[in-house]
């Protein structure tokens, strides 16, 4: 009898550990991906680069992870305000 329970315990125990271990073997692959925006104001150059930096991530086929950053900030643009701006992107490896 104490056989078959030890058997039970390990079976139950490989079973947890299985189950707490698949979600880790999709590992996930991260790149960030910058931008840079122009306008004749910092709002709409802020704009431009935020949403770019976005778009970047997502026609490359990743996930943006939270809201695209501002990296730097240049009055040197082509229409006079210039934003440089980052987001993180995350997909899944199979």
């Amino acid at each position: 009898m104490t056989g078959l329970v030890k058997f039970c315990a390990v079976a139950i125990a490989a079973t947890g550990f299985a189950a707490l271990t698949s979600g880790t073997l999709r590992a996930e692959e991260c790149k960030t991906f910058g931008s840079v925006g122009s306008g004749l104001s910092k709002s709409v150059a802020t704009l431009m680069a935020k949403q770019g930096a976005i778009n970047i991530s997502g026609a490359r086929g990743f996930k943006p992870q939270g809201e695209a950053k501002l990296i730097s900030c240049e009055a040197a643009g082509i229409f006079g305000a210039e934003r440089k701006a980052s987001v993180r992107g995350c997909k899944r490896r199979n």
